[in-house]
């Protein structure tokens, strides 16, 4: 190749200084564009660096003493404008080195919709997330200042106070419920009812019953019977509520307000009381339980009934030892349609009208006859929620009168919704039975010394496609207390409930036992002040008259 002179040598230094111009200007010109794009489309070309303030404001929920259940902080979301990214799949991929959760294909996806000029990416990130996502400088993203709903109990109160969605409204519990006072502007704490020192002793005995007994769920309530104010309600499987999408299947449902169950023998002070009211029972009176008795197509049994004489078994020997043959005979002087107008009354034919958090609708027979009026005298038949069973037995415990659940203070002698359902005599008879229950009868494991429980218990069949199975059984106590004084209502349901030991599956050995170290744990926190009873006569011999079975 022949050498170029100094002339040749001179055009070729200014065609490549030509070319050198001519690239760097095609670059300015890009980033330029590019830069006035970015501006145009309403966002810092600076990555991640703009903050915009959405946060909704949502007032705390806190229990009756103020100790705090639900807050909420500062919280931030990434977010995008698909206009200002440049390479939509180099971001989502750098985005999924810090951020492992998300889906880098669908993000992808959104960043390349130069269509919107707005798309989310990850909503409540943590500050280390947020930092790691600064330091990648990537186009086009930045951060939404919102609030996270935190709930700095854990498990306490979960399902009571359920939870809020991404956006922050309320869709489970108090906080859907109570939704828009919460978020209404300048609202104040919402003061609850709630004792959280009961409510953790329940859930604590519940726990406990998980550890003793092999079961599918529980629940458990504590009402003050005078007003109404629920100071504890729990189900169990607990959940937590900053995060409920890490529970399981068992844990979502409240089986407290959403879950019915057909409870058994807790029935019997019902139909006692329906049977004084409407005069046709007697205090004195006595029934032959001694052998079983046809109600249309079904034989009614009794299992290990004790009585003195079960030829003249008495109310205490019905209450107390759980007859069913008793129970019935009492049920068929009442007559279906008073029975069924009584727990009408009551309210446990309807869904309960109370605030808060809406209970399950009861399932009730499509036909009020002779035989369901025998079944549902025992609690077999009508299919109720904890609460609202936990209601009904308020009569007990406010001379005659229901009270309607409350859980939002204050409760005020005004705003309390009474409704008279026996008379105040009635409702002291029955207590008296349901005392002696547990002094000498199927509720002994229930007691709980120096606050005079007065309860009964319930072992209910469950239900299947194939009529009752005697291998699955609801046990549950009712009680209230201190009998002289009655002030709360406490109420344990326990599904298909076994002792690990062994044992009966009967409400004497399962949630009888749960309601008495309940009541003896949280009297004290109730202000009870303990009142013991004075030493009774030893108790005539009993015959026995049945297998070993408390309904």
């Amino acid at each position: 190749m022949t050498p170029m002179g100094p002339a040749e040598d001179s055009v070729w230094s200014r065609r490549r200084a030509r070319v050198i111009a001519v690239g760097l200007g095609l670059a300015f010109a890009v980033i330029v564009g590019r830069t006035a794009y970015i501006s145009l489309a309403g966002h810092e070309a600076g990555p991640a660096r703009a903050v915009v303030a959405q946060a909704q404001v949502r007032a705390d929920i806190v229990d009756r003493n103020g100790d705090l259940l639900a807050t909420s902080l500062p919280a931030f979301s990434l977010a995008a404008d698909p206009r200002a990214v440049w390479d939509a799949a180099d971001v989502a991929a750098a985005l999924g080195t810090v951020l492992p959760d998300i889906d880098i294909a669908a993000t992808t996806e959104r960043l390349a919709d130069r269509t919107r000029h707005f798309v989310w990416i990850e909503r409540g990130l943590s500050p280390r997330q947020r930092q790691l996502v600064f330091g990648l400088g990537l186009e086009g993203l930045f951060f939404v200042e919102e609030t996270r709903r935190v709930y700095p109990r854990g498990r306490l109160l979960g399902h009571l106070l359920g939870f809020t969605n991404i956006d922050g409204e309320g869709v489970e519990g108090l906080e859907r419920a109570y939704d828009r006072s919460l978020t209404r502007e300048g609202a104040e704490p919402l003061r609850l009812t709630i004792d959280a020192g009961v409510q953790y002793a329940l859930e604590s005995e519940l726990d406990l019953a998980a550890e003793e007994f092999d079961m599918k769920g529980a629940a458990g309530v504590v009402i003050d019977s005078t007003t109404g104010a629920v100071r504890a309600a729990a189900s169990w499987p607990s959940v937590d509520p900053n995060r409920p999408r890490d529970s399981g299947e068992a844990a979502r449902l409240n089986r407290v307000f959403n879950a019915v169950y057909e409870l058994g023998s807790i029935y019997k002070p019902l139909t006692v009381a329906a049977a004084l009211e409407s005069g046709v029972l007697s205090l004195d009176e006595t029934f032959d339980v001694s052998a079983p008795i046809r109600v249309g197509p079904a034989t009614v049994r009794d299992h290990n009934i004790v009585v003195r004489d079960p030829h003249r078994a008495t109310l205490v020997d019905i209450i107390a030892q759980s007859s069913n043959i008793g129970t019935v005979l009492i049920a068929q002087k009442i007559g279906p349609r008073r029975q069924h107008d009584f727990l009408e009354t009551i309210g446990l034919l309807s869904r309960p009208e109370h605030e808060g958090p809406t209970s399950a609708a009861p399932l009730t027979p499509a036909e009020w006859d002779g035989l369901t009026s025998a079944t549902v005298s025992y609690g077999h038949g009508v299919a109720v929620s904890p609460l609202s069973f936990a209601a009904a037995f308020t009569a007990f415990g406010d001379g005659g009168e229901t009270v309607a659940p409350r859980f939002v203070e204050p409760v005020t002698a005004d705003s309390i919704e009474r409704k008279r359902v026996m008379s105040a005599p009635t409702a002291a008879v029955v207590v008296e039975l349901m005392r002696q229950t547990v002094i000498a009868g199927t509720g002994r494991n229930a007691d709980a010394p120096g606050y005079q429980v007065a309860g009964k218990t319930g072992t209910a069949e469950k239900p299947g496609p194939d009529g009752y199975d005697p291998d699955r059984n609801i046990t549950s106590f009712a009680a209230v207390f201190p009998a002289s004084r009655p002030q709360f209502v406490v109420l344990i349901v326990l599904d298909e409930a076994t002792p690990k030991t062994g044992g009966p599956r009967t409400a004497s050995a399962t949630a009888a036992s749960i309601a008495g170290r309940l009541i003896a744990r949280t009297a004290p926190m109730l202000n009870v002040e303990p009142v013991f009873d004075a030493p009774s006569a030893p108790a005539p011999e009993m015959q026995v008259v049945r297998e070993t079975r408390a309904l």
